[in-house]
């Protein structure tokens, strides 16, 4: 019993720690067109995941810095949809990663897993709002939202500085690791 129960707390935490990806980038490195591009994306799914109630929504297509809140203070999980800054800066990691490793197979399916797996993949227009932008939300949210899950309840980080934002499933792994320590310390 013991030891089923350590090891679910050490996947629990296993799985914190894979969702704590923060892949950055030069916007530099990305064309103006595109970057004008990615930011009307991100205002436009900031906008939906909101549901319209927006208490800031701003992207610089220079940096890449944006922000997204609604209006109720809660910042939608950007990194687990797709046409958001952090999503386009994963691809554009990934691209980046397999155009450095050419020359070796291993080295390309590493990218895949390493960064590709860790892009956002959720429709912003298959959000489930719960009807409203100003649903009470819970950022400390111990999973990544569903195409149905209201998105104010993922977890988010919602400001960055040319780089993807950190999501708190860092902090989530803190908790996790926190609750490990915890039933280890029971068995003693």
């Amino acid at each position: 019993m013991r030891h089923n129960l350590v090891l679910v707390a050490l996947s629990a935490l296993t799985v914190a720690s894979a969702q704590s990806h923060n892949f950055t980038i030069d916007p530099n490195s990305v064309k103006p067109s595109d970057r004008t591009n990615w930011c009307n994306a991100q205002y436009e799914t900031c906008r939906k995941l909101c549901n319209n109630g927006l208490k800031t929504n701003d992207c610089d297509d220079t940096t890449l810095a944006y922000d997204c809140k609604c209006s109720n203070g809660t910042a939608p999980g950007l990194e687990y949809y797709f046409n958001t800054i952090p999503t386009f800066i994963c691809e554009q990691a990934y691209a980046d990663c397999i155009a450095a490793n050419t020359a070796s197979s291993r080295a390309q399916d590493k990218c895949k897993s390493d960064i590709k797996e860790h892009c956002g993949t959720l429709d912003p227009d298959k959000a489930d709002l719960g009807g409203s932008a100003d649903t009470t939300s819970s950022s400390s949210s111990a999973a990544a939202p569903s195409a149905t899950a209201p998105a104010q309840n993922a977890p988010s980080s919602s400001t960055s500085t040319g780089a993807a934002a950190a999501p708190t499933a860092f902090y989530l792994g803190n908790g996790v690791a926190m609750v490990a320590a915890g039933v280890f310390a029971a068995m003693l």
